[in-house]
């Protein structure tokens, strides 16, 4: 996100509607197309490593940090490194060996209280199309389950929701549903389903 920009007009595009995106907490969902780059430097890394030096220092910590994260086997260091990375993890958050986070976007990763990573499960904040960048938060809510191998993208899984092992999903899973296949499709769990009719009849 270089601050010389006269001259390159189209990148300032991207780097603008990144940084204004970011400050205001990366809300909602940040589409990049590729008329905003110049030069056919389609890249988020480019923009991301090649700002002002401040801003270049605390993005390759941040990758620094989920890289880390990525490479350690244990669950309590993936944490340590993961948190340093600025994801938002709740309590009790499991990883297995192999887990992964976005590396460009870790502080747009949360795992809520009680969240599951599989082996070798990936998070990511931006896919890629043809012709547009997509940025958005990635969430696992309270007690929602990565399997192994699956790739959570710019999307939430419910509460207790279930992203298969070897499923990919850029749409929503719904609260106690799990979501199987490339692309995933969404299906209820009836022992969900039962659990909170039970909770429901129990009520005064």
């Amino acid at each position: 996100m270089s601050s010389r920009c006269s001259n390159r007009p189209p990148v300032c595009v991207a780097a603008t509607k990144l940084r204004k995106w970011l400050n205001a907490g990366g809300k909602g969902v940040l589409t990049l197309v590729r008329e905003d780059f110049a030069n056919n430097e389609f890249s988020l890394s480019k923009l991301l490593f090649s700002g002002p030096l401040p801003e270049r220092l605390a993005q390759r910590w941040r990758s620094f940090c989920a890289w880390m994260g990525h490479y350690t086997p244990f669950t309590g260091w993936k944490e340590f490194w993961f948190r340093r990375a600025g994801a938002n993890i709740g309590k009790n958050v499991f990883f297995s060996p192999g887990t992964e986070i976005d590396l460009l976007f870790p502080q747009l990763v949360t795992l809520e209280d009680g969240a599951v990573m599989g082996l070798g499960a990936l998070i990511v904040a931006h896919v890629y199309t043809p012709d547009k960048i997509v940025v958005a938060r990635a969430t696992v809510k309270r007690n929602g389950l990565v399997g192994g191998r699956a790739i959570l993208a710019i999307t939430t899984i419910g509460e207790e929701g279930i992203l298969a092992p070897i499923s990919c999903t850029m749409l929503p899973v719904p609260e106690g549903n799990i979501a199987v296949g490339v692309p995933a499709v969404c299906h209820e769990r009836k022992a969900y389903a039962a659990k909170k009719e039970k909770e429901n009849d129990d009520r005064p």
